[in-house]
């Protein structure tokens, strides 16, 4: 292996940022009218129920995200997404992982952020954050008549494709994540390290017999 191995992949949610990003994004919504909350209970429940099988914890994230942001216009969204990103990556940022963006800027190494959460909420995350990147990989939205739905959700097989679709070698690239989700891009990558993983996914790396870091 060679020294491109330097060049790294950084998850958002739970690595980056030690909230859930979208999801805050969705609970301020909500909590701009909570009638919308109410109604949005079913598709809450089933989202609840998928668990950790990925493609319907997915589609039920997508259709919570629908009914939760439905009568949302573009210009409302991106008020949300900047209030929202902002906060989180001043009061939600983790320190370690941080630094760790800015040693690899400052080795020269190519720092790509690749995450399911929305592209513009993501966006105002990393500025607020302070976090210096060359490229983002994130989820994006497309706005109907009725609110914003996912055009492209990255979640599972779907990060590691646009990984590639986007010419990002990799297997030759150092992969950092808090999730089980994102096996497909971890098996890939030349080297994985776990940042503040749940117990599910601390697990399910061990058992899948895939050589892994932890972050200390």
């Amino acid at each position: 292996m060679t020294d491109t191995v330097t060049d790294v992949v950084l998850d958002l949610d739970g690595v980056l940022s030690t909230r859930d990003t979208f999801a805050t994004l969705l609970v301020a919504a909500a909590r701009r009218s909570p009638f919308v909350g109410v109604r949005s209970a079913p598709v809450l429940v089933r989202w609840v129920r998928a668990g950790h099988d990925v493609p319907r914890h997915a589609a039920a994230s997508r259709e919570v995200a629908r009914s939760l942001l439905r009568g949302v216009t573009e210009p409302m969204y991106d008020a949300l997404a900047h209030d929202v990103g902002t906060r989180l990556g001043r009061v939600a940022a983790r320190a370690s992982m941080v630094e760790v963006a800015a040693e690899g800027r400052r080795a020269g190494a190519h720092i790509v952020v690749a995450t399911g959460s929305e592209h513009r909420l993501a966006a105002a995350f990393l500025a607020a954050a302070g976090v210096e990147h060359d490229l983002l990989l994130a989820s994006t939205l497309r706005f109907t008549e009725t609110g914003p739905v996912f055009d492209r959700h990255i979640r599972g097989e779907g990060k590691l494709a646009a990984l590639r679709e986007a010419g990002i070698d990799v297997e030759r690239r150092r992969f950092w994540t808090d999730s089980f989700d994102d096996f497909p891009t971890a098996r890939a990558a030349a080297s994985v390290v776990l940042v503040a993983p749940s117990r599910y996914s601390a697990a399910s790396y061990l058992a899948s017999g895939l050589t892994v870091e932890r972050l200390v």
